[in-house]
Order: C-alpha cells, then sequence, then structure tokens
C-alpha cells in the first residue's frame, strides 16, 4: 500500500510537468495545445482510474484474507479458553 502513494504521486507529476513542457515547446496555436494537453490529462486519468481500481482490488483481496486468517485466530482462541476452562472446573470438582 506504501508503493500506491508513490504511484500515484508519480503519475501526477509526470502529467503536470508533461503539460507544462507541453506549452512551453508547442509550435501550434494555443488553442491545438490546449487541446492536446486535455487529451493527455484524460488519458493520465484514466490510466489512473485503472491503476487505482487495480489496487482497490487488491486491497480487498488482502483485507480479505486477513478476516479469515483472524476468524481463524478467533474460533483457535475460543476453543483453547473453552477447553482450558473445563479443564479448571474439572480440578475444581476433584
Amino acid at each position: 500500500m506504501g508503493n500506491t502513494g508513490g504511484v500515484i504521486a508519480a503519475l501526477l507529476a509526470g502529467t503536470i510537468v508533461g503539460a507544462g513542457l507541453g506549452i512551453l515547446f508547442a509550435p501550434e496555436k494555443g488553442e491545438v495545445t490546449r487541446e492536446k494537453i486535455r487529451a493527455k490529462a484524460k488519458e493520465k486519468a484514466d490510466e489512473f482510474e485503472v491503476s487505482f481500481d487495480k489496487n482497490v482490488d487488491k486491497m480487498k483481496v488482502k483485507m480479505d484474507d486477513m478476516i479469515q486468517e483472524l476468524e481463524k485466530k478467533l474460533e483457535e482462541f475460543r476453543k483453547y479458553v473453552h477447553h482450558d476452562g473445563q479443564e479448571t472446573e474439572q480440578k475444581t470438582e476433584a
């Protein structure tokens, strides 16, 4: 998950730098340049959305795995506590 923030920051920085350089070095009219920037920004936004969705899906899978593991551990703990409690009662009765 820590890598996701870096990817997002790099994507945003690349978009901003690319747009700025496009404006500075564009030999075309302003409207043509702005349209290219809009198209590139949309492309990057679409890439970001796909990347974001993939990362969300990965996190959901990991969370499901963690929940299942925690449920197993909780069940083991309950069995242990219940079993230990039965032994304590048997010792007390004796």
